[in-house]
């Protein structure tokens, strides 16, 4: 069975070419894009249109690798192959924070306080930004508190993560810094408790597999319903995808591929050895989306020196009882990475533009 889903918006890609990047941001509650030149990094919020919000000038001469933008798109951080670069709207270099030779563009992460969390507290409190710094040691973290202005108020050195680890910090419903997430982007996150303290993170103990909001140890985490009462998880050698109670972690319904149509048989008629993809995710409370690539291919690498395509097909279904719904037929020409937004649409991207469906 296929599913022609409905087309909501279309938002283009300004000034597209070889030298443009993108990145779709859909953490808040409306996505953004990122849309990145040698010259400047547009932020974009995605609604009916896509909507220019900000846009930042980059630091020169350096090329940047990564950015992070606060909440109220004020400020943009860029990670160059040197150092941290704090820039405002009217290109204003704020603060600067080396960090030497580093892959900022893997290893670095930045985070802020929210001034509107502020504002809602009423504590007075100054707009703060946490950084990652290398730390010289395989098995610590260094995170900076940094004031708006760019002065440091407190280095933690946090006896967790290290070189090779990806590190964040952890929120409460209220905004509150809560935790650190550690992880090597294969296992599941360790969670450990944290606060902040006088600026500084203080580290607490390490939180059990349990009690944390983590997947079943050797799955990946795609995510949970808007309810927090289920959660998906992949296999990470792309076999099958789970639905889980929450906070149980109890195996309520399974998609294998063997509930696929045979490869080159059918609706994957463009399959020959697929996976399911990590893109996966939950369109809505209902309704999930699994994606299924094919492996790389060798021979096309060999010749072209890249992969310049993969086959992959699109699939919904019922995170309730793992159900197929059907394959997604798209009514334009081939798409390529997805992202589902929980709010019962989900993101196509193609080379010129972004694409937003609905069922």
């Amino acid at each position: 069975m296929t599913i022609t889903p409905t087309l909501v918006a279309t938002y283009p890609i300004p000034d597209r070419d070889a030298d443009t990047r993108t990145l779709l941001d859909p953490s808040g509650p409306v996505p953004r894009l990122h849309v990145r030149s040698a010259e400047s990094l547009h932020i974009y919020e995605l609604r009916e249109q896509a909507e220019l919000t900000a846009r930042f000038p980059a630091p020169t001469p350096d090329r940047w690798t990564r950015e992070w933008v606060t909440p109220d798109q004020s400020l943009a951080v860029f990670g160059t192959a040197t150092e941290y670069v704090a820039v405002a709207r009217n290109g204003r270099t704020v603060w600067k924070q080396p960090y030497g030779t580093w892959e900022v563009g893997r290893w670095g992460y930045v985070d802020f306080a929210d001034p509107a969390h502020l504002a809602m507290t009423g504590t007075g409190q100054e707009p703060r930004t946490w950084l990652r710094l290398p730390s010289g040691l395989p098995d610590s973290t260094l995170i900076l508190t940094l004031d708006a202005e760019g002065a440091e108020l407190a280095r933690s050195m946090l006896q967790c993560g290290g070189y090779g680890q990806f590190v964040g910090l952890l929120r409460d419903g209220n905004g509150e810094i809560r935790g650190v997430s550690v992880s090597d982007g294969r296992a599941p996150a360790t969670h450990y408790e944290a606060r902040c303290e006088n600026g500084g993170i203080v580290l607490g103990r390490r939180l059990p597999q349990d009690g944390d909001g983590r997947p079943p140890s050797g799955r990946d985490h795609l995510g949970t319903d808007s309810q927090r009462t289920r959660c998906m998880t992949l296999d990470p050698r792309g076999r099958d995808v789970s639905w889980h109670d929450l906070p149980s972690y109890q195996v309520t319904a399974s998609l294998t591929l063997s509930d696929f149509p045979a490869p080159g048989t059918g609706d994957c008629s463009v399959h020959n050895d697929p996976y399911i993809s990590s893109p996966s995710g939950f369109v809505d409370d209902d309704t999930a989306l699994v994606a299924l690539y094919n492996p790389y291919d060798e021979a096309a690498v060999y010749l072209f020196g890249e992969e310049r395509w993969r086959q992959h097909s699109h699939w919904l279904a019922d995170p309730a009882t793992g159900t197929l719904h059907g394959r997604v037929e798209y009514p334009v020409p081939e798409v390529d990475n997805v992202t589902p937004l929980g709010d019962g649409t989900w993101i196509t991207q193609e080379w010129d533009a972004y694409h937003r469906w609905r069922r």
